[in-house]
């Protein structure tokens, strides 16, 4: 099908694409004599759309006209590629016809639809096919999630804890094969097609707020340059006030108000619910359960008012329902977060995201062959 626009880019040489993050990356060069519809414009850069993403060529190289293009029909919610090696993508589903664009190596991109041998991604409204055999199909980001963290010789349980001495490891691994971590957000954009992620890419997420991990864990991120989601229970922040000591012997101890303060160049504070996190003694299910979807709404309004940059909610021990999910929805979150270990990817709700819990009782084997992709259920 073609489509008439109004503003449709033509370079008259080979030119970068980017993405603008906390700065411009490049994910791509666009070929000449290839003619791409653009969206915006500002001094510098032509806005156009990669997928449902905004990306942006440099101005001064190419002529802006009114022009029919052909386009995709039916765009679906589909999944990513993993892109091996810089990767071309074809005006037709032919290896001998031209290259519009020329994918970077290492990075996961939004297709739309598959046809036989080839995927199919949108470049400025048109359609660019991706040779199966020149990439992989994304299996899903990786997304790690942590309770508590001692030092060995301090641990009681092996139950949703891990030692400092494997955490050390994992994070060292991380580090040395040059994984990046990501946000909240920044895996929503990535479920939504609207950003294209390094291949090295991890969310790192711990549950309850303990104070362990501030003694623990947060020296260990901020020394690697990583971020990491902490969702917090709110109704727990008011145990304590200020600056608390650790004490490994004790009752569990939770962030103080003070704490979500000190710790935020690292931590993104993120939702836990404010009462509901807690086991009905007669099911063992999730009190969640007792609780109707407004007064589950009013828990959550309850907890996001502590942090109120909050874009998920971790399911307290991974219970939860379509109450629960309307609930969130209706706080705003856009993530939910379970306990059914996998890779966070299209093929679920945005509200049912797939997690691997680490503790002591898994090896470093399996924690690097899960953040290696290479990991099956």
């Amino acid at each position: 099908m073609k489509k008439e626009f109004e503003q449709v880019l033509t370079l008259q040489e080979r030119q970068p694409i980017y993405m603008k993050g906390a700065a411009l990356k490049q994910i791509g060069e666009l070929e000449a004599n290839q003619p791409v519809a653009i969206v915006g414009e500002d001094e510098v850069y032509y806005e156009l759309r990669l997928g449902n993403m905004s990306a942006f060529v440099r101005k001064g190289h190419g002529t802006v006209e009114s022009m029919k293009l052909s386009t995709v029909v039916h765009k679906e919610r589909l999944a990513a590629i993993l892109s091996l090696q810089k990767t071309a993508v074809y005006e037709n589903p032919d290896l001998q016809s031209s290259v519009i664009l020329e994918l970077e190596e290492g990075y996961r991109y939004p297709i739309v639809r598959e046809e036989e041998n080839w995927y199919i991604l949108t470049i400025g409204e048109r359609p660019g096919y991706i040779h199966k055999q020149s990439v992989e199909m994304d299996e899903g980001m990786p997304v790690l999630v942590y309770h508590q963290v001692l030092p060995l010789e301090l641990m009681k349980t092996m139950n949703s804890t891990i030692s400092l001495e494997s955490f050390e490891q994992q994070m060292e691994y991380l580090a040395e094969h040059h994984f990046e971590t990501l946000t909240a957000h920044e895996l929503y954009d990535y479920l939504e097609g609207r950003l294209v992620v390094p291949g090295k890419a991890v969310l790192i997420t711990f549950d309850d707020g303990l104070l362990s991990t501030k003694e623990y864990a947060y020296p260990i991120l901020k020394q690697y340059g990583f971020t990491a989601l902490q969702h917090i229970i709110s109704s727990r922040t008011g145990r304590a006030e200020g600056t608390q000591l650790f004490d490994a012997e004790g009752p569990l101890q939770f962030f103080t108000a003070a704490d979500l303060d000190e710790l935020a160049d690292v931590f993104q504070f993120e939702a836990h619910t404010d009462e509901l996190h807690a086991l009905n003694g007669d099911t063992g299910e999730g009190v969640v359960f007792d609780h109707t979807k407004e007064e589950i709404l009013l828990d959550l309004q309850q907890n996001v008012a502590q942090v109120p940059a909050a874009v998920s909610l971790a399911y307290p021990f991974g219970h939860y329902n379509k109450d629960f999910i309307a609930a969130a929805k209706e706080a705003g979150l856009l993530i939910g977060f379970t306990t059914t270990e996998g890779y966070a990817n299209r093929k679920m709700s945005n509200y049912e995201v797939c997690r691997y819990g680490v503790t002591e009782k898994k090896s470093f084997d399996q924690f690097v062959a899960y953040v290696e992709g290479d990991m099956t259920w």
